[in-house]
């Protein structure tokens, strides 16, 4: 017999079973709502519109992280404005603030877009982030540019574990 105190109210569950019972989305679900037009399921927001799980060449002595073009494209460049985003998507490059949340802190490197069509970080990368970071081949990392402060928020997401 179930105990009061772990029974849920106006049920014959304990808690541990309704809340069981709450991990599953049927299909049959899914369709009522999609034919009702609404949606129960709780998305929870992900700034991080540019994630990168780190290579060699991104902690190496190459000075660089590499970001993909499609990602820049379509969530950076659209927010920058125009004098810095045609300024990033040049050779020379724009001058661009990261920030840090991790650490609080605010490091000023350059994007510019390469020959392949691809965009980088450079002007002090590996000292500003990854040497005091100690970010290392593995890790994943998020970023997104904000226009109001017009800088890029950055945070280390999942430090690679070691054997």
């Amino acid at each position: 017999m179930k105990t009061n105190s772990t029974v849920a109210a106006g049920t014959n569950m304990t808690v541990e079973e309704r809340i069981a019972s709450f991990r599953y989305y049927s299909q049959k679900d899914k369709e009522e709502e999609r034919r009702f037009g609404v949606s129960t399921v709780l998305k929870l927001y992900d700034p991080w519109r540019i994630r990168k799980v780190l290579f060699t060449s991104d902690v190496d002595g190459s000075s660089r992280l590499l970001l993909g073009k499609e990602g820049v494209e379509k969530h950076v460049l659209p927010l920058l404005g125009n004098n810095l985003a045609h300024e990033c998507a040049t050779r020379e490059g724009g001058n661009v603030i990261i920030f840090d949340l991790d650490t609080r802190s605010e490091h000023r490197l350059v994007m510019k877009r390469w020959s392949t069509g691809s965009f980088v970080l450079t002007s002090n990368w590996v000292k500003e982030l990854v040497s005091r970071r100690g970010l290392e081949k593995h890790d994943e990392i998020g970023m997104y540019w904000d226009p109001f402060n017009s800088r890029f928020y950055f945070s280390l997401l999942t430090k690679f574990r070691r054997n």
